[in-house]
């Protein structure tokens, strides 16, 4: 039965479960977890451990940040394009990213494709001790402990947030969650329940619990099956002016900082002119980013960054600026302006920015061969290339640059379909990587 325990008190963390409450905790939600469990792919009986370890690596990359829902389709064609651990170390890092565009947050990606290429170089047997795991890039304590209670039956913790919420509530603990005292003392406790003959199995359910019924905002605590353990439901009912979803602390975010970028879609034609209905001989300019920072590595249309809101005379002075001097593209010397116009605007969030983006359509015919450009593409400019429409549904654009392509005023051969997200000037955010 709980108890009625003290708030905002770091040492209240430090008395552990009573070894009866653990005992039963271990029971009720092991058994609560095998009749409500939900029949996800990445949970299904696999071949061997290691292809086991395989699946519950790229599922916990999958799931940061990111709804169950949303990652199931994704995580299927991942699965039919790369079913193990070898068959992903022989994918370019450009394949990844067209598999995983729209899914946000691509650095996790990119660390999938840089695991799998390390252990397969090291001899391709799966990491299965936590310490070994650490060294894989993208692998944190949480994702370690759930790949090797799961895939491995070690009895390990794996504290993600669904899990620090119902711990928090099982003890009444309502210090900041992510001070580091409370997060040593979070997985101190995880660490006493984990039940031995089943870590991988508990530790699923705790999350479970969390994903499903001891949710953020609107717990279900008349359907929770260690409710008697649960000392903020104690408190709840002896306390009128305390509430379950008063723990774990609510944690204030960061306030994102707003910028401005300013989008030029290039649209490139040359023996033949853009205003003929075909855009057969028409070729897009797209420009990888840098391989560290924001969006690492991955393409997008030509772009500037702004300090501030600028007016267009100076956006467009400005994007003249960065075509002249990395893609040779300077008119009237060797192309022509056929047409320029401002097509919207729109605003795009990442995690800790706020960015209004301008888009504009800059349509060129260039006075010599397509070609002619790649002759004086010099070693240390920018990577980019020239693809046609159909080509560049094919890649993997990020959901910002996707907004920008479902512009239907100019990529009228690519399906709207394809990107997925309604366009319209003015305000859409969506949620991408820092």
């Amino acid at each position: 039965m709980a108890r009625k325990r003290k708030s905002n008190e770091i040492g209240d963390m430090e008395d552990l479960f009573s070894e009866e409450d653990s005992h039963k905790i271990r029971a009720s939600l092991l058994e609560w977890y095998e009749d409500n469990k939900r029949d996800l792919p990445w949970r299904r009986s696999t071949n061997s451990v290691d292809e086991r370890a395989y699946r519950v690596w790229v599922s916990e990359m999958m799931l940061q940040q990111t709804r169950v829902q949303t990652v199931i389709d994704y995580y299927n064609r991942w699965m039919r394009k790369w079913p193990t651990l070898e068959h992903l170390a022989q994918a370019s890092l450009e394949e990844v990213n067209e598999m995983w565009a729209g899914l946000g947050y691509y650095r996790r990606a990119r660390f999938l494709l840089e695991g799998a290429k390390m252990i397969v170089a090291g001899g391709s047997e799966f990491p299965n001790t936590v310490s070994t795991l650490r060294k894989v890039p993208g692998i944190g304590d949480y994702t370690a402990g759930a790949i090797v209670s799961i895939a491995f039956n070690e009895a390990v913790p794996a504290v993600d947030g669904n899990v620090v919420r119902v711990l928090a509530r099982l003890k009444a603990i309502s210090a900041n969650p992510r001070d580091k005292i409370t997060v040593k003392n979070l997985w101190k406790l995880a660490a006493q329940l984990v039940d031995p003959s089943r870590p991988g199995d508990f530790n699923q359910s705790l999350m479970e619990l969390g994903a499903i019924l001891c949710t953020p905002l609107n717990p279900s605590c008349a359907s929770c099956p260690v409710s008697s353990q649960c000392c903020a439901l104690y408190n709840s009912k002896n306390d009128e002016s305390v509430m379950v979803t008063d723990y774990p602390k609510k944690v204030v975010k960061a306030k994102q900082r707003n910028d401005f970028s300013t989008v030029c879609v290039v649209e490139i034609s040359g023996s033949q002119g853009i205003s003929q209905q075909s855009q057969s001989d028409s070729r897009f300019l797209l420009v990888k980013r840098p391989d560290e920072g924001l969006l690492a590595g991955l393409w997008e249309f030509p772009s500037v960054t702004l300090d501030e809101e600028a007016d267009l005379s100076t956006r467009r002075k400005l994007t003249d600026q960065l075509l002249k001097k990395s893609f040779r593209l300077n008119p009237p010397k060797n192309c022509s302006i056929i047409s320029r116009e401002l097509v919207g605007d729109f605003v795009h969030v990442f995690s800790h920015i706020r960015r209004k983006i301008y888009v504009e359509l800059l349509a060129l015919h260039l006075k010599g061969q397509m070609h002619d450009l790649f002759k004086e593409k010099e070693e240390k400019t920018m990577d980019w290339k020239l693809l046609d429409s159909k080509a560049v549904s094919r890649m993997g654009l990020t959901s910002a640059v996707r907004k920008v392509s479902s512009y239907d005023y100019f990529m009228v051969d690519i399906p709207s379909s394809f990107f997925g997200i309604p366009m319209s000037s003015g305000e859409n955010g969506i949620t991408e990587e820092s």
